[in-house]
């Protein structure tokens, strides 16, 4: 039986006295699936890099990895408002992880093209497409309204511990017994998360209400919901343009290093993990300080910061790769704080009833504006070369978030919440 205190959570209802035991538990089973997804994950990156030798074949990859869940998210966010958050959560975590037990059979079989780990790759973003909107709309439930900040880079840190030593897991296991490992790997901790989702106490995993409408209805008045307010407008316009010109970057990196730097498996691994530090630094110094109380500010000072740390990378020398280490590991530090006051803004402006829709639609445009950027930046890439790309993308990185800093309805978000 649950006993509740005197906190309130984000949405206004009465947490239970050891709600923090609850988002332990839930994070715990996210970290390990997580930390075995980036390694099954940048196992599949290297290997299109040193077989493909190609920037349109790594896009391949990013369109694999995230169309899915632009296409998907509305629906899960739908979803997420109609039923039980945790078992939508559960029932993605374990569909991943059964796609990933029966990969790594072919893998043994040596049956695995490349069509099929792309596969691998679209059926995770399938899931995440699920589970995301779910864990998004479940978050406001979890915390007290101060702390929602600092809950939303509790994801970013786990995930960027994961993304320190993901790649280079990814890489051993790869190197020494093969990429079946790395799948076996995946699933067993995507097991391990599951249990940790049906074990943690949630009082609020769903909905107060219920709507009965039908899936189209609920998706218009979700897409109204962001549509009616022109600073949650304006928001989704710049996290989308962010998302189409640095994301694809990353994907690209591995064949930056190959290609320019002249590195190996190692040295592209150590380029995901200074990434992942940067990310977990910039997420417990968001973590500490809570973002304070200009959340705009803070969103558009970390984006010209990104901007800085390409045009650094573009414009090194071959012999430059140590300060490209360093460069995208502070250009991932300033993603921590950029994405850190996304949620939290949101949440003041949208009502409850309608976050899982918001956020699942928020999440699908900007998602789709990464796979659009992939289409543009690979066969760019290949034909200016990649480090004239990072320039340039850095530069119109700059230009945009400048831009942005003096919209009036992106300001007026930091203003008190609505009822």
């Amino acid at each position: 039986m649950l006993v509740f205190g005197n906190e309130r959570n984000a949405n206004g209802r009465l947490l239970p006295i050891h709600w923090r035991r609850a988002i332990a538990i839930i994070w715990t089973g996210q970290a390990l699936s997580v930390l075995a997804t980036c390694a099954a994950t940048f196992a599949v990156i290297w290997y299109v890099t040193t077989t493909e030798d190609s920037a349109l074949a790594l896009s391949a990859v990013g369109v694999a990895a995230l169309l899915p869940t632009a296409l998907l998210s509305p629906f899960g966010g739908v979803a997420a408002d109609r039923f039980d958050k945790r078992r939508l959560m559960i029932v993605a975590d374990g569909s991943a992880g059964a796609f990933s037990l029966a990969m790594a059979v072919l893998a043994l079989l040596e049956a695995l093209p490349l069509w099929l780990l792309l596969g691998l790759l679209a059926v995770r973003s399938a899931a995440q497409a699920i589970h995301g909107p779910a864990l998004m709309a479940l978050m406001p439930e979890l915390v007290p309204e101060r702390d929602m900040v600092r809950i939303n880079t509790l994801d970013q840190a786990l995930s960027s511990l994961s993304a320190i030593g993901g790649p280079v897991l990814g890489i051993l296991l790869y190197t020494a017994w093969g990429f079946a490992a790395v799948l076996l790997m995946d699933a067993a901790c995507a097991a391990v998360a599951c249990l940790c989702l049906a074990a943690a106490r949630l009082p609020y995993a769903r909905s107060a209400s219920v709507s009965h409408d039908g899936v189209g209805t609920e998706l218009r008045e979700g897409l109204a919901a962001i549509t009616s307010n022109p600073g949650v407008r304006a928001l989704l316009a710049l996290a989308m343009a962010a998302m189409l010109l640095f994301l694809p970057l990353g994907t690209l990196s591995p064949l930056m290093t190959y290609n320019w730097f002249g590195g190996d498996g190692l040295a592209a691994s150590l380029v995901e993990a200074a990434g992942g530090i940067g990310l977990l630094v910039g997420s417990v110094a968001m973590m500490v300080w809570g973002g304070g109380k200009r959340l705009v500010g803070v969103l558009v000072g970390a984006g010209i910061a990104i901007g800085a740390c390409c045009i650094v990378c573009g414009l090194l020398p071959r012999d430059g790769f140590p300060v490209f280490v360093v460069a995208m590991g502070l250009a991932l530090a300033g993603t921590a704080a950029f994405n850190a006051p996304i949620i939290p803004l949101m949440q003041k402006r949208v009502d409850p009833a309608k976050f899982g829709r918001v956020t699942g639609l928020f999440g699908a445009l900007t998602a789709l504006a990464y796979p659009v950027g992939l289409f543009i930046a690979g066969p760019a890439a290949d034909a200016l070369g990649l480090n004239r790309w990072f320039v340039l993308i850095g530069v119109v990185l700059c230009a945009l978030m400048a831009a942005f800093s003096f919209c009036q309805p992106l300001r007026a978000l930091d203003g008190p919440a609505e009822d």
